[in-house]
């Protein structure tokens, strides 16, 4: 690993593990650098902004959780699929807020729809030629859902949110 990969992975880290006790108004560069144990400089020669780096984490979180499992067509039409959407939102909760209050849905939205329309190249014609309805019937539903849940406080636990969804979907 080089040194700006140390740097960016100690910067990244450091913002995740802050996130989960501080709010993102209370992190400054200095606090992040310090807690990252990198320079200034450090942070500058591979970010702009504490925004770039929420990125990069969200980059990172959504790889982890999906990487690879969207090229099974099936997977979108999966138990599966709705409990890593829990899952994803359970775990990241603190960096989706984040997103959220520095609005970067957008980034978010633009970023989801271009990891699964790169990954849907499938071999029916129908489901290629109109992957984009595809991708928004099925992930979508998922993501509002879960984003609604952080937002109200989690109220549900995540195995109540996983029936709640598998209710609604018996009634569609």
């Amino acid at each position: 690993m080089n040194k700006s990969e140390y740097s960016k992975k100690q910067i990244t880290t450091a913002l995740i593990e802050m996130l989960q006790t501080v709010s993102l108004d209370q992190i400054t560069i200095t606090s992040l650098v310090t807690k990252a144990k990198v320079s200034r400089n450090a942070f500058y020669n591979n970010y702009h902004s504490i925004e770039d780096i929420l990125k990069e984490v969200y980059r990172q979180a959504h790889q982890k959780t999906f990487q690879n499992k969207y090229k099974d067509i099936h997977y979108f039409t999966s138990d599966e699929a709705i409990q890593d959407f829990i899952s994803f939102f359970d775990e990241n909760t603190q960096l989706l807020l984040a997103l959220n209050k520095w609005g970067l849905l957008p980034y978010i939205s633009k970023y989801n729809t271009q990891s699964v329309l790169q990954s849907l190249n499938h071999e029916n014609h129908f489901i290629q030629s109109h992957k984009e309805y595809f991708m928004i019937y099925y992930t979508i539903p998922y993501f509002n859902i879960c984003y609604y849940w952080i937002l109200s406080g989690k109220k549900e636990t995540a195995s109540e949110l996983f029936q709640i969804i598998k209710t609604i979907q018996n009634y569609a």
